[in-house]
């Protein structure tokens, strides 16, 4: 049994197939989305940042990226208690101007993962120090997985919510869930955008008015619900 039909019959949603074959004829299905948000506090940063060197040739761009890049990595030594994780991808040379005006790059990005705010506002004031002069800066948490999930049950809670409701509304019995379907699958730093944006036809309202921020996750599901009259 995978998690979102654990998390159904938890929630009560599911039913038997007998009563489904009897009663599918008198009733129909109707489909309904959810909303789930959650709240986190980051608990670590990701932060990267690149050692550059530039020259008229290629000796002259690695003559100056060599001593940048150590100076870099000296920074990050001082501060490796406080790295949760740590990598750097190989140089690479690009050619950046023209054959009257040669321009040549050697760059490596370095990324980092950094346990708590002091240590990442100490770290970049020290690479900032060392060269550095921009920095891409998310934050991030190790419970990101359970949060992910926590917002799913939410959007799960909600879509039975809004199924009862309608039912109750036009008369209908409820019987269960028959699908479901989890829409929104962004990555975590990406904000919101309106749903009626992401979907088109297919937009529901539930995130229109207040789209997600960055240190909340959100999760969309639609659930197929079969009911009878």
């Amino acid at each position: 049994m995978n998690t979102a039909a654990a998390w159904i019959l938890a929630l009560g949603l599911a039913m038997p197939a007998a009563a489904a074959a009897q009663d599918i004829e008198t009733g129909g299905r109707l489909r309904v989305a959810g909303f789930g948000r959650v709240a986190w506090q980051p608990d670590q940063y990701e932060l990267a940042f690149a050692a550059v060197g530039d020259g008229v040739d290629a000796n002259a761009a690695r003559e100056r990226f060599e001593p940048a890049q150590a100076t870099l990595r000296r920074a990050l030594d001082a501060e490796a208690g406080a790295l949760a994780e740590r990598a750097q991808d190989p140089p690479r040379l690009q050619s950046r101007g023209t054959q009257a005006a040669p321009q040549w790059r050697f760059s490596s990005r370095f990324a980092v993962r950094v346990r708590g705010a002091a240590a990442v506002v100490r770290l970049q004031q020290a690479l900032a120090e060392a060269g550095v002069a921009e920095f891409e800066l998310r934050p991030f948490s190790e419970r990101l997985p359970e949060y992910t999930e926590q917002a799913q049950r939410l959007a799960l809670r909600d879509a039975q919510r809004r199924a009862r409701a309608t039912a109750q509304e036009l008369g209908w019995r409820l019987r269960g869930a028959r699908t479901v379907k989890f829409l929104d699958e962004r990555p975590w730093w990406s904000p919101q955008a309106p749903t009626a944006r992401q979907y088109g036809a297919r937009a529901y309202d539930y995130a229109a008015e207040a789209p997600a921020q960055t240190g909340e996750v959100t999760a969309q599901a639609e659930v197929e619900f079969e009911y009878s009259r």
